[in-house]
C-alpha cells in the first residue's frame, strides 16, 4: 500500500508539474516569436491545469497496471499516437473550412461547429481501449497534441496543453473503472471526460467572453460529437484492427480470442 500510494504521489508531482512547464513553454513561445498573446493566461489558469495534471497523475498511479508496460506496448502505443496526430493535423485543417458555420450562426455557431469536436479525442479513446494500461490515453493523446504540432498545427504549441487535459481526464474515467472495464459504458465515458477537459482549457483561454448559454450548449456539442467521433469510432476501428488479427499481441486481441 504504501508504495502504491508512493507511486500514486509521485506521478501526480510529475504530470502536475509536466502540466505547469508546457503552459511556460506555451507563454516563452509566443514571447519569442512576438505573437499576439491570444491566450489569456494568469494564477487561476495555472493552478486550474496543474490540478488536471494532478489528477489524471493520481488516476495512473492508482494502478499496480502502471509497472507492468512491456516494450511492444510502449512502441505500439507511440506509433498509434502519432499516426492519429497526423489525422489531428488534418483535422485541423478541416476544422477552419467550418468558420463558415460560426460567422454564419452569429453565437450558436460555436456550438454547431463543435459537433466535430470530437476526433480530437480517438487517441485517448483508441489506445487505451487496445493496450489497457494505465497511461495509455494520456501518452497517445500527447503523443498526438505533438505530432500535429510539428506539422504545424495553427494553434501551435497551445495544443500540448489540450493534449494534456484531455488525455488526463480520460485517464481518471478509466481509473474510476479500475483499468479493468473497457465497454462501451467505460468508453463513451471517457471520451466524456476528455470532451470536458478540452471544454474547461478552451473556455479558460479563449471563450469566457461568450455567454453563458453558448459556452453550455458548446460542452453539449462536444458530449455528442465525442461519443461518435472518439466512442463509438474509436472502438469501430480498433475492432475492425484486431480482426485483420494484427492486434493478436496486445490486450485487446487477447480479449477478443479469449486468452
Amino acid at each position: 500500500m504504501t508504495g502504491e500510494r508512493r507511486a500514486r504521489g509521485s506521478l501526480a508531482i510529475l504530470i502536475g508539474g509536466a502540466v505547469l512547464g508546457i503552459a511556460a513553454v506555451v507563454v516563452y513561445w509566443f514571447a519569442s516569436h512576438e505573437e499576439e498573446a491570444w491566450v489569456s493566461w494568469n494564477s487561476l489558469h495555472a493552478v486550474m491545469l496543474a490540478a488536471m495534471g494532478v489528477a489524471a497523475g493520481v488516476a495512473i498511479g492508482s494502478s499496480a497496471e502502471v509497472r507492468r508496460w512491456t516494450t511492444w506496448e510502449s512502441i505500439l502505443t507511440a506509433v498509434l499516437g502519432g499516426v492519429i496526430g497526423i489525422l489531428f493535423w488534418l483535422w485541423g485543417l478541416f476544422w477552419e473550412l467550418l468558420e463558415f458555420i460560426k460567422a454564419g450562426i452569429p453565437g450558436y455557431g460555436y456550438a454547431v461547429r463543435d459537433l466535430f469536436y470530437g476526433l480530437w479525442f480517438l487517441a485517448a479513446i483508441m489506445v487505451p481501449y487496445i493496450v489497457r494500461r494505465p497511461g495509455a490515453a494520456l501518452s497517445a493523446e500527447m503523443v498526438g497534441a505533438i505530432i500535429s504540432s510539428l506539422l504545424g498545427q495553427q494553434w501551435g504549441l497551445t495544443v500540448l496543453i489540450s493534449g494534456l487535459a484531455q488525455g488526463g481526464l480520460a485517464e481518471v474515467v478509466f481509473a474510476l473503472r479500475g483499468y479493468k472495464h473497457y465497454d462501451w459504458l467505460t468508453l463513451m465515458a471517457a471520451s466524456a471526460g476528455a470532451a470536458l477537459g478540452s471544454w474547461i482549457v478552451d473556455y479558460a483561454f479563449w471563450y469566457n467572453t461568450l455567454r453563458v448559454d453558448i459556452v453550455i450548449l458548446m460542452l453539449i456539442a462536444r458530449f455528442i460529437s465525442a461519443a461518435v467521433l472518439s466512442g463509438w469510432l474509436g472502438k469501430a476501428l480498433s475492432d475492425a484492427l484486431a480482426a485483420t488479427g494484427v492486434l493478436d499481441n496486445t490486450a485487446l486481441g487477447r480479449a477478443r480470442i479469449g486468452g
